[in-house]
């Protein structure tokens, strides 16, 4: 008998270091602390080393990479090299850079860069689409592929040239062309991308496509192991006989796939597992690599932008998507001053998310806005803004008479960023009525919203791009597009304005 442990990263999002950059400095997390883990297997068993996407962004330390050592080698890919990683798959995130970067990226590693659904607009593949790797005699294929939902989410400049093909086509046709040419002892398929059914029930959850992991376990034959990311989720199971893994976010565990192989070489069995770090030391080697670059990055977030007059600190995010808050209407005040505009609509993107200091710092500033967004400013329809409107409001429901986030924003995953708060126009939602007809009033300059009337309205690029349910702005004409990261746009009004007043919202309603 043979083992061999496939062990899984997957939406590292730039987290090395034991820390969220808040204060605590010894968190669960990180790949520091996967290290450690990675090295004892090492001494168990042989080891497939697998990355599945989301890997080099996300992180104040990867923001302050990008912005101020851009040009330098990647100090994500420097640790990733060290690991001995064996392949990677690209994430949507990984594209948030632009092209010029990621080729770097891929320049610099020591592994290969796996993408099956991701081709050039000649039809040559932007990387390999597989690899067969050769551990103890075991011939063990792995595909990659990507969400192809990237180029809804990304900036076209990014990834021009790029076009993304169906990742479930895409995966089936590799697949396939694997076991026709070659002799293959585990077939594995490497997704950064999550289930869109119940596990259990197989209750379809969403039919966006964006995530098809759920159809890739059920109709691919030929497959013994899917690796999935994307969603943050923890799973670690068998669904239709393979096994499959997906290792949350922030490196707060690690996905373990044992693979059993008997005297004809045959597989026999898969355990998969998760591994959590939770009494793990962070490993020595890791430490002394990112150390100087995770000191640059402190003492850069400690750097004083500007002054808060008044309470922006968020108690409960609940709360505050239920009420408004002062950093939301502060947040929409930075909004409209870049883009021109009166109208602006922003999230508020985790339930982490603690608003500003009376003092604020760039660590206020990256912990709370977490994602590289830039501005956008659509023409769009008075009927659309309401529609805008009607879905945010289904981010809740009425249990026992008083609102709670409903099940859509909450699974397969929770999703808080596709909830909009608006300024500009004034709105009551009434909690009561049915989705659909929650907005019994919208006014614009005191007046009601004209339905055929067209408003500029400032947004983020992502929204812009109509994800998260809200399509009918992928269409709008764009009017300007703010290419400067929202983050630099935060700390440059601040330093602009010095010191800003905290105001609460009071333009809208939400009765129940």
């Amino acid at each position: 008998m043979k083992k061999i442990s496939v062990l899984v990263t997957s939406d590292v999002h730039g987290y090395i270091m034991p820390t969220d950059f808040s204060r605590d400095l010894d968190l669960p997390l990180g790949l520091g602390k996967i290290a450690t883990v990675i090295e004892e297997e090492r001494k168990r068993n042989s080891v497939l080393l697998v990355e599945n996407g989301d890997f080099i962004q996300g992180s104040p330390l990867t923001y302050y990479e990008q912005s101020f050592k851009n040009g330098e080698s990647n100090s994500v890919i420097r640790l990733a090299n060290a690991l001995n990683y064996d392949v990677a798959v690209f994430g949507n995130h990984e594209f948030n850079f632009g092209l010029p970067v990621l080729t770097k990226v891929v320049e610099e590693s020591n592994h290969p860069w796996l993408a099956a659904n991701i081709r050039w607009e000649d039809g040559t593949f932007f990387t390999k689409p597989s690899i067969i790797k050769e551990i103890d005699g075991v011939r063990i294929a792995i595909v990659g592929v990507t969400t192809q939902f990237v180029p809804i989410w990304e900036d076209a400049s990014r990834i021009e040239g790029l076009v993304f093909e169906d990742a479930f086509e895409a995966a089936k046709r590799e697949v396939e062309w694997l076991h026709a040419n070659h002799q293959i002892d585990v077939m594995m398929i490497a997704y950064h991308g999550g289930f869109e059914s119940d596990l259990e029930t197989g209750e379809t959850l969403e039919r966006s496509g964006e995530n098809v992991g759920y159809k890739i376990c059920k109709d691919i034959e030929g497959v013994d192991v899917v690796i999935t990311g994307h969603q943050h989720r923890e799973i670690a199971q068998h669904l239709f006989g393979k096994a499959i893994v997906q290792p949350g976010t922030k490196g707060v565990c690690l996905g373990k796939i044992e693979l059993t192989i008997n005297e004809n070489g045959t597989l026999e069995k898969t355990e998969p597992s998760l591994i959590n770090v939770n009494d793990v030391p962070l490993n020595d080697a890791v430490k002394d690599l990112i150390t100087p670059i995770h000191n640059e990055t402190e003492i850069w977030l400690d750097q004083s932008i500007g002054k808060i007059e008044g309470d922006m600190i968020i108690d409960s995010p609940f709360h505050a998507r239920l009420h408004g808050h002062p950093y939301v209407d502060f947040i929409n005040r930075v909004q409209n001053e870049a883009g021109g505009t009166s109208i602006s609509c922003m999230a508020i993107f985790n339930d982490i998310c603690q608003g500003f200091n009376p003092n604020v710092t760039m660590r206020d500033i990256v912990t709370n806005y977490i994602f590289p967004n830039t501005l956008k400013v659509l023409k769009v329809k008075g009927e659309y803004i309401v529609k805008a409107l009607e879905q945010s409001a289904t981010y809740f429901t009425l249990v026992d008479g008083q609102p709670v986030v409903s099940d859509a924003f909450r699974i397969p995953k929770e999703e808080p960023y596709n909830y909009d708060l608006w300024s500009g126009v004034d709105y009551t939602i009434d909690l009561r009525k049915p989705k659909g007809n929650r907005v019994v009033e919208v006014l614009y300059n005191g007046q009601p919203l004209q339905a055929d009337e067209t408003y500029e309205v400032v947004m983020n690029n992502y929204r812009a791009t109509g994800a998260g349910n809200f399509d009918y702005f992928r269409d709008c004409p764009v009017v300007k597009d703010i290419q400067t990261d929202m983050t630099e746009l935060i700390a440059d009004y601040l330093v602009k304005h010095g010191t800003v007043h905290a105001k609460q919202m009071d333009n809208m309603k939400i009765v129940w």
